[in-house]
């Protein structure tokens, strides 16, 4: 058995992990990329039942639904032509996510102690644009091992980002992290404190934040997090996260200004807005987020101040 495989079936899947593994296999399988012959083959070497016509016999739903997690994992690394790591990677992007704001993007923010502050600063600026950067000491649990919170948001993070302060490079904590994303294959990115990455991340050449702002350092991060293929509907979603929590004016307005720049919006996005316009008196009661949001909405003909839930239902009534 694989390390990957071993590690998963430790860890055990939960009932949403199994139904979601076994559900895109079935999903492939019934697919026509893959013809009876191959599929009586693929059963054959994991020594499951034929797969035949036999009204008597178990169909493709019960044959997928009977696996455990080892040959569940290995056969979902076969159909899908991927590697074990990666079927490990899919469950446990759902770990830990007691330790993530829901609905913001997962960045993990290695960084030495030493900087705890300023990182948490960051991870402030970060929240209005949509991204929850990890830091252990803001994020995790005091009742719970902080080792255990740690490894869990290694886990579930979508993507890394190393502050690489002089400390950094003599921490085995911050290079035992870096180990994780990479083995791991996230997205990965660095900001230069006054010194260069060693080991790994050395070999690339990154920005440098030394003397910035952290909300400087921040919008670094967002811009290269925000290019990513798999970020930016997480961002997105973030985004209006951050809208409907914004604490102040100013908060509320840096939401604003992000949504306003993705442009045009689709329908569902549009009632998003709506939505956390009024659930948020920061933003339906504050000048500096209307600044943004009224001509935003007038440049795409759309009725301000937005509509309420079933306003526009009730509009319908009375025209008709």
């Amino acid at each position: 058995m694989s390390e990957s495989v071993a590690t998963l079936t430790a860890m055990a899947m939960s009932h949403r992990d199994r139904f979601k593994l076994k559900s895109q296999v079935i999903e492939a399988l019934n697919s026509e990329a893959w013809s009876w012959q191959q599929i009586e083959l693929l059963f054959g070497e994991f020594g499951l039942p034929s797969f035949s016509d036999d009204p008597n016999g178990p169909d493709l739903t019960e044959i997928v639904s009977s696996l455990s997690d080892e040959p569940l994992t290995e056969l979902y690394a076969l159909v899908f032509d991927v590697a074990e790591s990666e079927v490990t990677d899919v469950v446990e992007s759902s770990v830990g996510s007691q330790n993530w704001k829901s609905g913001y993007a997962r960045v993990f923010l290695s960084h030495s102690a030493k900087y705890k502050e300023f990182v948490g600063e960051v991870s402030d600026e970060l929240a209005v644009l949509g991204i929850h950067g990890f830091v252990a000491h803001e994020t995790m649990e005091y009742t719970k091992p902080w080792q255990d919170q740690i490894e869990a948001a290694l886990k579930s993070m979508q993507a890394f980002v190393a502050i690489v302060h002089p400390e950094f490079n003599d921490s085995a904590f911050c290079h035992q992290e870096v180990g994780w994303a990479l083995g791991r294959r996230v997205p990965h990115y660095a900001v230069r404190m006054g010194v260069d990455p060693k080991g790994l991340l050395s070999r690339d050449q990154w920005p440098s934040g030394a003397g910035r702002s952290a909300r400087d350092v921040a919008h670094l991060i967002y811009q290269w997090a925000a290019n990513l293929p798999d970020m930016g509907n997480s961002i997105t979603d973030g985004l209006f996260s951050a809208l409907s929590e914004a604490g102040n004016y100013y908060d509320a307005e840096a939401a604003a200004k992000r949504i306003v720049a993705l442009g045009d919006l689709a329908e569902a996005d549009w009632t998003r807005l709506d939505q956390a316009y009024w659930s948020n008196n920061q933003v339906h009661g504050g000048v500096l987020p209307t600044r943004q949001l009224k001509p935003f909405y007038e440049r795409n003909s759309r009725a301000w101040p937005p509509l309420k839930l079933g306003e526009s239902d009730d509009l319908d009534s009375a025209a008709s």
